[in-house]
């Protein structure tokens, strides 16, 4: 069966239930699952949008629409297109964005470890692929997202399609473990308490006691991303929280440490594909 006869027999109620948004081009916006506070969904129509590298804490799966993605997913390259999944496992270095002529159109499921257990995927499963392939995991999983579902029924459809997506998973040890030297925890250690302040690659480094050089080779080799990267990230995740309590997206900027809310304001754009103020707004409704 071809992956376009896929689309055509799935759930038409769920498919018709696409969020409508208000750019052509490039639109993102967060909800919570109903039911399930700790599981947050985006829904994302894209045409330039291209996420920068970055990582998440727990699993995120992207449900196809319409349209292709092609993403990047610790050094390799997957495309994936309308009744495909894509799988990225807490930590994985990830890009991604449209691929081809069309606007991509998914919604994005991000799950924490502690959830996952409920639906029988405990800490050592681990997906080696970055897409799967499962007409009945994608309709389960595209029902319980849908804008509007019943709570009741997007919960029973949510903890029915992360049982089945388990079947794909390994067991065991995953992609090989990054070393955390102390010198790269030293860094880490700073930067987790002090993000809202200003750091140069000579001050991590003093902090490391190592070189500028080596110690961005030990950040790297434990997060998967250098310094600033991860800094940026880390300052993005508290800024979000910030914004889910209802502070003003300039204040979380200064709290967070960004030199202005324009730098602010792009940074976050870069890794949720939306602005702080529409993440505020969503988040608040």
């Amino acid at each position: 069966m071809s992956k376009s006869d896929m689309v055509v027999e799935t759930d038409m109620q769920a498919l018709s239930t696409e969020p409508v948004f208000e750019s052509p081009r490039d639109r993102a916006r967060f909800r919570r699952m109903p039911g399930f506070s700790a599981v947050d969904l985006m829904d994302a129509s894209f045409h330039d949008h291209h996420f920068a590298p970055h990582t998440h804490d727990g699993l995120m799966l992207g449900i196809m629409r319409f349209g292709v993605m092609r993403f990047m997913r610790e050094g390799r390259t997957h495309t994936v297109e309308p009744g495909g999944i894509t799988v990225i496992n807490p930590g994985d270095v990830h890009t991604g964005g449209r691929f081809g002529e069309d606007r991509l159109v998914y919604t994005g499921i991000y799950a924490p470890q502690s959830f996952l257990e409920k639906a029988g995927l405990g800490s050592d499963a681990w997906f080696v692929s970055g897409v799967v392939t499962d007409p009945e995991c994608w309709q389960l999983l595209l029902r319980a997202s849908a804008p509007g579902v019943d709570p009741l029924a997007g919960q029973e459809h949510l903890l029915e399609g992360l049982f089945r997506l388990g079947r794909h998973a390994s067991r065991g040890p995953g992609r090989e473990e990054r070393a955390c030297s102390a010198a790269a925890a030293r860094a880490l250690g700073h930067l987790e308490a002090h993000y809202g302040e200003r750091v140069t690659i000579d001050d991590l480094a003093r902090i490391a006691g190592v070189t500028p050089r080596h110690m961005i080779r030990s950040f790297r080799k434990a997060t998967g991303l250098p310094p600033h990267a991860w800094l940026r990230q880390f300052r993005i995740r508290k800024a979000r929280h910030l914004l889910e309590t209802g502070l003003a997206p300039a204040e979380a900027a200064f709290a967070t440490g960004f030199a202005d809310q324009p730098h602010f304001s792009k940074a976050f754009k870069q890794l949720t594909g939306t602005t702080p103020a529409r993440y505020r707004l969503d988040m608040a409704a």
